[in-house]
């Protein structure tokens, strides 16, 4: 295991070096210094005979190696042939390299304006997490105990944005890290997917309910003291990102990259990429998905502690609520919840439907019925319960956006067992929940169904 860099002898690439060096003197860890020399068919100034080239790269990475061996670091420069992303992707794998370090600047010979630059593209194809540096200063000063390296993550709840969040304890071998988690969300699909449609209950509580969620996901991860910064955007996240890191006075932005390619790329976008070009920080690192044990997410054993229950109030819909009581630890929550729907068809309804519960003796009613479903057993378990009345012009949509916004660990909910045409008449809510729910569901079917 050991730490590659790449040098190309320029100024920009010596800065990369030392940060490079910095971070290995701190870890422990051997340090590669590697230069790709480019086959002639893409350079100009490729000398005929090789034989002298080569030694000469060898003697100048000597060089630049000599002085970081005297300062006690294990240092082995490497000259390879070919293209430089393409070499130093390939001998970090050969080396199964912890960390590749470039500068900001370079490209490919005479192509640059087509193939696109070392660091994009090397981020594209690292088996291993990449640090692209435009400044050095701020990680030397970091490395040297002088001030902690502060630290932007980009969080969108996917697995990348996990991935590079599990790698922060890495980077806490070489020194303290001040971290800022930024979220950038879409206030449209928000309203959509929690079911907050009243203007009152816009960014204000969007943003409440966003910052609940991070904080459970940090402190699962084991990150809970991150301070956390949220952007609004209908568009592309990548400027809005930036601008929050550039708001934290980030030093570095951390982000999980998928490496997607070809269509799947234009379907889902990149925000790594663009990332490197755009972000105003003095360096950017990318942590592949698909990369090596040490960066899979781990396979927690979830805990649960919030069980969403719907019943409509009949006998099988009602068999679920002890079900999601037997699943809840002391001090769980229970939420048994009752939909209203709207018989009236809205358009858009996924984003404005236009309900209402009815009036506050009816809803006094209703609750009232809930509260006597609820087993005696509740309180001697500890588990506290409350009643929820939803409305939605279909349950299960109400359903799904009641367990996102109330944070459910999972669904409980009863099925009538219908099948054939019964179930194509009659419809069956459990079967659409399952289809819709970001979150587990637990189906509670009467014991003489099949």
């Amino acid at each position: 295991m050991a730490i590659v860099v790449g040098t190309d002898f320029s100024e920009h690439a010596q800065g990369a070096v030392r940060v490079a060096a910095a971070i290995a003197r701190k870890t422990g860890v051997p340090l590669s210094l590697v230069h790709a020399a480019e086959p002639r068919m893409l350079r100009r100034d490729w000398p005929a005979e090789h034989d002298g080239a080569i030694p000469e790269l060898e003697a100048r990475l000597e060089a630049e190696a000599a002085p970081l061996r005297r300062e006690g670091l294990s240092v082995e420069p490497r000259v390879r042939l070919g293209l430089p992303d393409e070499a130093l992707v390939a001998h970090a794998e050969q080396l199964r390299a912890r960390l590749i370090v470039t500068s900001a600047l370079g490209w490919r010979s005479e192509k640059r304006w087509r193939l696109g630059s070392i660091a994009a593209r090397v981020a594209q194809a690292a088996h291993c997490p990449f640090l692209m540096v435009r400044l050095a200063a701020p990680f030397l000063e970091w490395c040297e105990g002088r001030r902690p390296l502060r630290v932007t993550v980009a969080d969108d709840f996917s697995q990348s944005a996990e991935v590079a969040l599990r790698w922060l304890p890495e980077l806490r071998r070489a020194g303290p890290v001040e971290l800022t988690v930024a979220h950038v969300y879409n206030p449209a699909t928000e309203y959509g997917r929690l079911g907050l449609y009243r203007a009152e209950q816009g960014p204000p509580g969007v943003e409440a309910i966003l910052e609940r969620d991070l904080r459970e996901r940090l402190a699962r991860i084991g990150e809970p003291r991150a301070e956390l910064r949220m952007a609004m955007s209908y568009g592309s996240v990548v400027e809005p990102l930036a601008t929050l890191a550039q708001e934290a006075k980030a030093d570095l932005l951390l982000l999980g990259t998928h490496q997607r390619r070809g269509m799947r790329r234009m379907w889902h976008g990149s925000v790594s990429l663009p990332s490197l070009q755009l972000a105003p920080v003095a360096a950017v690192a990318c942590v592949p998905v698909e990369g090596p044990r040490e960066a899979a997410v781990p396979m927690d054993i979830p805990s649960i502690q919030r069980v969403l229950v719907s019943t409509d109030f009949s006998r099988l819909a009602n068999l679920a609520i002890p079900h999601a009581l037997s699943l809840l630890p002391r001090g769980g929550e229970l939420i048994l919840a009752h939909v209203i729907e709207s018989p009236l068809p809205v358009v858009y309804a996924d984003f404005w439907p236009a309900v209402t519960l009815g009036d506050a003796g009816d809803e006094e009613a209703l609750r009232r019925q809930l509260e006597a479903l609820v087993p005696g057993e509740a309180a001697r378990r500890g588990v506290t319960v409350r009643v929820e009345l939803l409305s939605g012009v279909q349950a299960a949509q109400a359903l799904c956006q009641a367990a996102e916004r109330y944070a459910a660990d999972i669904f409980c909910l009863g099925s009538h067992g219908r099948t054939g045409v019964l179930r194509a008449v009659l419809g069956s809510v459990a079967q659409e929940v399952v289809a819709r729910s970001r979150r587990p569901v637990l189906v509670v079917k009467h014991p003489a169904l099949p």
